[in-house]
């Protein structure tokens, strides 16, 4: 009787028991759960991904001749512009050529000059001169053949001896007359009074007068003997030498007269001109191949690449350098093809180099695809900036951000309030319980959704992956609403 007693008591108990805890159960507050209101706000719907920049333009700088690279005026990274000297070949030899060429060019100048400016008058004076010495000089050697031939055929006469005589006295005084009269003028020209053709006609006299007595003694020699037949003839011989010597050295000295008289001469000139053209297009090969050593840059840009050192030697064409060009560049992103339908050439899109975050600048879309990595699933999309910043280089990795589109005061909640269940549902907390409610996302920013299907009044789950429909909660409105 006392068991059963004992065991009444202990079912009583543990009745007692569950039914404190059952109301206390009911007695607890639901937990707390953070919620947010649809809000009006802007909404821009972004594809990010991340691409490279791509120049349009690049240039492989070679020399147009083989040589040994002297120097390297560049390096890697460096800004170059079109027509910049890059490198240099080895030229020793070519810059002496051309100081050669340039001294020929000076030579065939002055040549030009000269006879283009026709004889100067103490050439002219020269030239008469040296006419009046060949005739005097010429008539007195025939004059004295003549005689020795007329005192051979006369024979040993007493009356011919005399003549001889005073005919070797007469040019003996001569001799020394001219010998004086040459002294004196040589004199005279030293002293300013005369000129060189003065003394030129001095000398001229002097030795005209000394073949004279030559002859003359000859001729007395020849009077005081009787000649041979083989003498007189020998005679008659030296009569035409003399007279032919005469008229050759004459008709010489004329024509050199005539010659500087008529200067300029047109053929010499022509000559000349032609000299000095040929002397003028060899320093222009020379310089042309001098040219050809310094290497230019084709394009203005940057240097992405060195491939030459001093010492090295290069063949003709071969690259020394890369540049790529600065003024045309694109951005090169990859994204997944299922993106494909959102992206379109002309989108605006923000593009950020991470090593210059705080200097993003603007892009547009100019090329969806139309190759696709299948094995990858990612497709090609080309942007073109709006402004080339001065920081871009090519194959730098930039962050971009597309926006494919942009909606205006559309009703939004946080990117964390949405959640795709057969369908995009959000959470609300409806009489102290959770509730699924179905939307039509309309656009997805980076931090918020635009939704339809939300009233402004309606308490949006802000972390919708923490609640389970149908859980009891105390809405706790989140600090600033949509965040």
């Amino acid at each position: 009787m006392k068991r059963r007693s004992k065991s009444i008591l202990t079912g009583l108990a543990v009745v007692s028991i569950v039914l404190v805890i059952v109301a206390a159960r009911f007695a607890m507050p639901a937990p707390k759960v953070e919620v947010v209101r649809p809000a009006s706000r802007d909404v821009v719907e972004v594809v990010v991904a991340t691409g490279r920049v791509r120049a349009l333009l690049q240039s492989e700088v070679g020399s147009e001749t083989g040589g040994v690279v002297e120097e390297v005026l560049v390096r890697e990274g460096d800004r170059v512009q079109a027509g910049q000297v890059v490198a240099r070949l080895q030229r020793d030899e070519l810059l002496e050529q051309l100081n050669a060429a340039r001294a020929a060019v000076e030579t065939a100048t002055r040549e030009l000059q000269q006879v283009s400016r026709g004889s100067l008058p103490e050439e002219i004076a020269r030239a008469r001169a040296e006419l009046e010495q060949a005739e005097q000089v010429g008539r007195a050697r025939l004059e004295a053949a003549v005689q020795r031939l007329r005192q051979l055929e006369a024979g040993g006469r007493a009356e011919e001896i005399g003549r001889a005589q005073a005919a070797v006295a007469d040019a003996e005084a001569r001799r020394k007359q001219a010998e004086a009269d040459l002294r004196r003028t040589r004199q005279l020209f030293e002293a300013g009074a005369l000129s060189l053709a003065d003394v030129e006609k001095a000398e001229t006299a002097l030795e005209s007068a000394r073949a004279a007595e030559e002859t003359a003694r000859a001729q007395l020699a020849l009077a005081k003997n009787p000649a041979r037949s083989e003498e007189i003839k020998a005679a008659q011989a030296e009569v035409q030498s003399a007279r032919a010597s005469l008229e050759q050295s004459v008709k010489a000295a004329q024509a050199n007269l005539q010659l500087l008289l008529r200067k300029p001469l047109r053929e010499e000139v022509e000559v000349a001109r032609s000299r000095l053209r040929q002397a003028e297009a060899n320093v222009r090969l020379v310089e042309e191949r001098l040219r050809q050593r310094d290497v230019l840059a084709p394009i203005s840009g940057i240097v992405v690449r060195r491939n030459a050192e001093p010492g090295q030697s290069v063949l003709p064409g071969a690259s020394l350098m890369s540049i790529a060009s600065m003024e045309r560049v694109e951005i090169l992103m990859e994204t997944d093809e299922s993106n494909i339908p959102r992206l379109a050439p002309g989108q605006s899109a923000v593009a950020v180099v991470p090593a210059y975050r705080e200097q993003p600048f603007r892009a547009v879309v100019t090329q969806v695809g139309p190759e696709i990595d299948s094995q990858r699933g990612v497709v090609t999309v080309r942007l073109r900036p709006v402004q080339i910043p001065s920081f871009l280089r090519p194959d730098m990795t930039v962050d971009v951000s597309v926006e494919v589109k942009q909606l205006k005061a559309a009703t939004t909640v946080p990117v964390t309030a949405v959640v795709s269940r057969s369908g995009d549902t959000v959470f609300v907390v409806e009489n102290g319980k959770v509730r699924a409610k179905p939307v039509r996302v309309l656009a997805r920013g980076e931090e918020t959704v635009a939704v339809e299907g939300l009233s402004p009044e309606d308490l949006v789950v802000k972390q919708a992956l923490r609640v389970k429909e149908g859980q009891k909660a105390t809405p706790q409105l989140a600090a600033g609403g949509v965040r």
